[in-house]
């Protein structure tokens, strides 16, 4: 007896096939296994090359989009931190030469009163 009729003597008639017929291993804990390859997806759900390229161009034109935002967005910050550094500058140059002037001021008056006392000195002789 083969092993052909072996098997179909022990299951009564049924011939049990060795290559499984799904790619699923029977075991129910385990999940089925998908097709990896592009070519296995079905065909409503495949997506031209042409198409993929226009996905991808389309993106990169929103990212450059985004990108010229954030540019301009960053070029107004710095303008005003400069603005604001720039009268800092400025206020600090007004009181240094204010500060200059007052001590100039007092020198020069200070030169005055002590020609005065001078001339007060020569007239009491």
């Amino acid at each position: 007896m083969s092993s052909t009729e072996a098997t179909k003597v022990a299951n009564k008639g049924s011939v049990i096939s060795a290559a499984p017929l799904s790619r699923v291993s029977g075991r129910t804990w385990k999940a089925t296994k998908k097709p990896t390859n592009r070519t296995m997806i079905h065909k409503s759900l495949r997506k031209t090359y042409d198409q993929r390229m226009q996905e991808t161009q389309d993106l990169k034109a929103l990212k450059a989009i985004e990108q010229g935002l954030k540019d301009e967005k960053k070029a107004e910050k710095d303008a005003h931190r400069d603005r604001i550094v720039e009268r800092r500058k400025r206020k600090e140059e007004k009181e240094r030469q204010e500060k200059y002037q007052a001590e100039m001021s007092a020198r020069k008056r200070m030169r005055v009163k002590r020609k005065e006392m001078k001339a007060r000195a020569h007239a009491k002789h």
